[in-house]
């Protein structure tokens, strides 16, 4: 919405001289009647250096202008624990002020996307609770930075499929063009935080009720409370009813065990599932023993072949929302979400006066899915093909297969899957794909430009079109393939390759179909490939009627 008129020349060169326009630029003088988009040769006036300019306007989307206390994101950027005060303003797309403040914090977030991008994540604090641009009244909020995904839009297409199958708690955001301190950081996507509140996640304020108990400074001295799986703080007085509400993260065990100081409440699961509580920050220990009793009794239940708890006899769906949980696998399933099932995964548990069941919270972070990988990850991430049950991980959990496989999880799978993902599915790629591409496409080649040499440093960057392309084609496959598995119910065997243990390659082959090409031997260091039940050597043309392992045998060594 700037107008040249308004824009004054500030820094880069004293004065400049434009050889096709004849003029001259002075420092502080207007760039009125510069046209935009448009590469012009310049040179300066004193010294007489080349240099091209071109001048670039976004369009379409609100703009944030955001003042650290220091002047500088340097710190913030070093190190996730720095937080600094700061000044906020939101602009609408015409250019109107819609609100103004004081920040009562902004730092980074993030793991991989903080670490290994020069474009980093935002999280920040306001001073009250606001609804920025209309996301629901709350005092966070996250700027992701989207460096990993050249479209920019996978972590919006998952939440508004999270909105197709209206969950109770959708967490869609707002593209936006971030400024820091003058600086144009690029285009970020503003969301809620995952958090308590009247417009945010509506369950009891339990960690209000802390917070009127005790006052905040004195948590820290509080004595650990540690034993074997769970890790709080003991406390001498606890509200009345401590039954409600948590809001819990699912992390995989590497990355718990590395944060486990930054984190004062975290229990594990009798099965081994590794939670992280994010409300209240400080449980007492009889509310840590308390929550780890609750997924206790859920996962037993949800892992029991009959479904009910072997000792109290409670069944699945008395103890989960079967539900949120169904909504919840289908957005990470469909996506291919590389961390669906493993980290970023969040749920919540109201008092059980109101509902007692846990339920699973919107997702998060899904930039890498839909078809986009990093060269690192395993190829079952590209693969617009096959159904992973959230547990291809190592460190996966265990539950949603569980779900899939009882009959009316499968059969709800199946019912939201074919009345509302698939249509939403054919949709993005007919038209809405599209739609997102120019809507984005002045911010997004602003973007490009600002953040071109960290992209092509992570050995990702191409051009606007083909990655689109591919976005289109993946959610074509993808569609077809799950078309198939839950609307048409054509049976599909796993035919998985393994070697020492360690899966090479997964493929999804109807029943009754042929194995088709093996895997080269040479590459994959093996001499045979065989069954692993020890039947015969493996052929290409050898029909497949169940899910089947292949392994490896006679494996080939090079000598140094």
């Amino acid at each position: 919405y700037a107008e040249l008129e308004e824009v004054k020349l500030q820094s880069y060169a004293t004065e400049f001289e434009i050889a096709d326009e004849q003029a001259i630029v002075m420092r502080g003088g207007s760039l009125a009647g510069l046209p935009f988009d448009q590469k012009l040769e310049c040179k300066s006036a004193s010294t007489k250096e080349e240099f091209t300019l071109c001048i670039m306007r976004s369009e379409n989307l609100p703009t944030l202008f955001i003042e650290t206390d220091s002047g500088s994101v340097e710190a913030i950027w070093s190190d996730k624990d720095v937080e600094e005060n700061g000044k906020i303003q939101v602009f609408d797309e015409t250019g109107s002020q819609l609100y103004r403040s004081g920040l009562k914090s902004i730092k980074g977030r993030g793991n991989y996307s903080f670490s290994n991008y020069e474009k980093k994540p935002f999280s920040i604090t306001t001073k009250e609770e606001v609804s920025l641009l209309g996301l629901g009244a709350g005092t966070q909020y996250s700027l992701l930075s989207n460096a990993s995904d050249p479209t920019l839009i996978r972590n919006e297409l998952a939440r508004r499929m999270e909105e197709a199958l209206e969950t109770e708690y959708t967490n869609v955001g707002r593209f936006v063009d971030l400024y820091v301190n003058g600086d144009y950081l690029g285009n970020y996507y503003l969301c809620e935080n995952i958090e308590v509140g009247t417009q945010r996640i509506q369950i009891t304020n339990l960690e209000e009720q802390m917070d009127r108990l005790y006052q905040k400074s004195k948590y820290e001295s509080f004595t650990d409370y540690v034993t074997e799986k769970t890790h709080a703080k003991v406390m001498e007085y606890n509200p009345a009813d401590i039954t409600g509400g948590y809001i819990v993260e699912r992390d995989f065990k590497d990355r718990y065990l590395l944060e486990y100081g930054e984190n004062p409440s975290s229990f594990i699961t009798e099965g081994e599932e590794h939670f992280i509580v994010k409300s209240p920050l400080y449980c007492s220990d009889e509310q840590i023993e308390y929550l780890k009793e609750c997924f206790d009794k859920a996962e037993a239940a949800l892992l029991a072949e009959d479904g009910k708890h072997p000792t109290t006899g409670e069944c699945y769906d008395q103890l989960i929302d079967v539900d949120s949980f169904v909504k919840k696998y289908l957005v990470e399933e469909v996506t291919k979400n590389y961390d669906a099932g493993e980290s970023s995964s969040f749920f919540y548990k109201d008092s059980d006066s109101v509902d007692g069941r846990i339920k699973a919270a919107p997702i998060w972070d899904c930039d890498m899915s839909l078809g986009n990988h990093l060269d690192w990850m395993e190829y079952f991430s590209e693969d617009p093909r096959g159904v992973s049950l959230l547990s291809l991980h190592q460190h996966a959990s265990s539950w949603y297969e569980a779900l899939y496989q009882k009959e009316e999880g499968y059969e709800k799978i199946c019912d939201y899957y074919a009345k509302s993902v698939a249509p939403y599915l054919e949709e993005l790629e007919k038209t809405l794909v599209d739609e997102y591409k120019e809507y984005l496409s002045a911010s997004a080649a602003m973007n490009d430009i600002r953040w071109k040499v960290d992209f092509q440093n992570n050995e990702y960057y191409t051009d606007r079109d083909t990655s689109f392309e591919e976005l289109k084609e993946f959610i074509g496959q993808r569609k077809a393939f799950l078309d198939e598995v839950w609307i048409e119910q054509i049976p599909y065997c796993i035919v998985t390759f393994e070697v020492d243990d360690a899966i090479q390659e997964i493929r999804y082959i109807k029943e009754g179909d042929t194995i088709g090409p093996l895997l080269d031997e040479k590459s994959a260091g093996v001499g045979i490939w065989v069954y692993a039940d020890g039947r015969e050597a493996v052929s290409e043309a050898d029909q497949v009627t169940e899910d089947t392992v292949i392994t490896g045998a006679g494996r080939t060594t090079t000598t140094p």
